[in-house]
């Protein structure tokens, strides 16, 4: 693994705008906030594809996402395949063989990160032979030691090949969710082992919740991995303040990475971990 550090950039997640003011969902917005991101140190964005009204979009609406911020900065670009309980499964896995404009990373859970949210390991097996078909590489996601036994069972089955790396979620420091660990040092380290110990050839991305974002990251970057930031995981600063961008959580992040002599992976590196 590089001693660079990648910074992926999560510019929107499920959030509503009472929750962020900022929070972008229309495709000239994500791609202002893209390169406002990748200018800031961002190796990679993720996106989770939205109407205007803040519904999930698994429609043509992904294409127009994915041009504009293509448009906008040369980044590798990650696109959820999280669900809702009024989306069906074949309408996710078909959308991979309709767009245009294809993402480079589809982002699969084994588990709900949410209580409210659909997903299981069979049905990520589906979608990584969407993902497959269509050429998009999967970032699979675990958020406790149970998920990543199911990706472990993936690995093995040799369906997580062209993974480029697996991402480690963490809830906030007390959250009481039985699909995602809280974000404390404790368990970032013991989730950082066990992944890998299962899955020994990915490199691991982490990414904390709310408050435990910041904590979630230093953990991650002192050990040798790479860290997610951005409005998915929090509206706020480490200080509290309200973030304007997701560049201010980027700008963090790098900062982070170079306490520890770790410089911010650009695009271009991003693409090659890819390949």
């Amino acid at each position: 693994m590089s001693d660079d550090l990648l910074v992926v950039a999560a510019l929107n997640g499920t959030r509503s705008a009472s929750e962020c003011p900022k929070l972008p969902l229309s495709p000239q917005d994500l791609a202002a906030e893209a390169r406002r991101a990748v200018d800031a140190g961002a190796g990679i964005v993720q996106v989770h594809a939205r109407n205007a009204d803040g519904s999930p979009a698994f429609d043509l609406v992904v294409d127009d996402i994915v041009s504009a911020i293509r448009a906008a900065v040369d980044v590798p670009i990650a696109i959820s395949t999280q669900r809702s309980r009024q989306t069906s499964l074949g309408t996710v896995t078909a959308l991979f063989r309709v767009l245009r404009d294809l993402p480079d990373l589809g982002v699969v859970h084994v588990r709900a990160p949410e209580p409210d949210l659909p997903a299981h390991r069979e049905e990520a097996r589906q979608i990584l032979a969407a993902l497959d078909a269509a050429g998009v590489r999967p970032a699979p996601v675990a958020g406790n030691l149970d998920a990543l036994s199911d990706l472990a069972v993936l690995y093995q089955d040799s369906l997580l090949g062209r993974a480029p790396f697996v991402l480690l979620t963490f809830g906030a420091s007390t959250s009481d969710s039985a699909d995602t660990s809280p974000g404390t040092p404790h368990n970032v380290l013991r989730l950082l082992d066990t992944a890998h110990s299962e899955l020994a050839q990915l490199p691991v991305v982490a990414s904390g919740r709310n408050e435990a974002s910041p904590l979630v990251q230093a953990v991650a970057a002192a050990a040798g991995a790479h860290v997610r930031v951005g409005f998915e995981d929090s509206v706020t600063l480490p200080d509290g303040a309200p973030a304007s961008s997701n560049a201010q959580l980027v700008e963090h992040a790098v900062r982070l990475g170079a306490a520890l002599g770790r410089s911010p992976m650009t695009p271009t590196e991003a693409r090659r971990l890819l390949r």
